[in-house]
């Protein structure tokens, strides 16, 4: 008995292809961007542009990151607020999360729906000395309390050294960021270097 193969080609094009194009595709037709390997299904109403990509079998993930020196005006004493820096993004790592857009230090969800992501953040910071600093993870601007972590100046104005790393059921369109406290005075904040990293939960 013969056997008869079927060979099924895909819609594809680049991303900036797409983008020009930007046509409507039919329900569950796949589009595929041929430089990127990313993709997004139909819905036969919603223009290209619109869709969110299809992520099956990738992870969504994005960092940001600060290498410049900033400073953080001060605030009261133990009052967690943002660092009000602007990081850059990896652009080249990130799926389906892009720079923040209230917390520009931060990540936000562009994937479409829910995911449940690990947050890692670190950031380097000086006040003086012998100041305690500490930061936690924010969702949507409110501090996730569980993720304090708190650090030591010494000193010698050395740099606080503080990490925390939480997992986050994160909402279409929900941004996380970073807080940062003085916990010993009301003193200025000098950030030195800042890092925020997520990576998909598989479950």
């Amino acid at each position: 008995m013969s056997e008869r193969i079927t060979r099924l080609r895909m819609r594809g094009g680049t991303a900036a292809e797409w983008e020009v194009a930007n046509p409507v595709l039919l329900s569950r037709e796949f589009g595929i961007e041929t430089d990127t390997r990313r993709m997004k299904m139909g819905d036969g109403t919603t223009a290209w542009s619109a869709l969110a990509y299809f992520l099956a079998g990738a992870d969504v993930r994005g960092q940001v990151s600060r290498l410049a020196s900033y400073q953080i005006p001060s605030a009261a004493q133990g009052v967690y607020r943002s660092t009000g820096a602007t990081g850059t993004l990896d652009t080249a790592a990130s799926s389906g999360l892009v720079l923040g857009t209230t917390d520009t230090m931060g990540l936000r969800n562009t994937s479409g729906r829910a995911v449940l992501l690990r947050f890692y953040g670190s950031i380097d910071a000086t006040a003086g000395n012998n100041q305690t600093l500490g930061i936690k993870l924010a969702l949507n601007g409110t501090a996730i309390d569980a993720t304090e972590c708190r650090a030591f100046t010494g000193s010698g104005n050395q740099e606080a050294k503080l990490v925390t790393s939480w997992m986050i059921n994160v909402p279409v369109s929900g941004e996380v960021s970073l807080l940062i406290a003085n916990h010993s005075s009301s003193a200025d904040v000098t950030l030195q270097r800042a890092r925020l990293v997520a990576s998909q939960v598989q479950v």
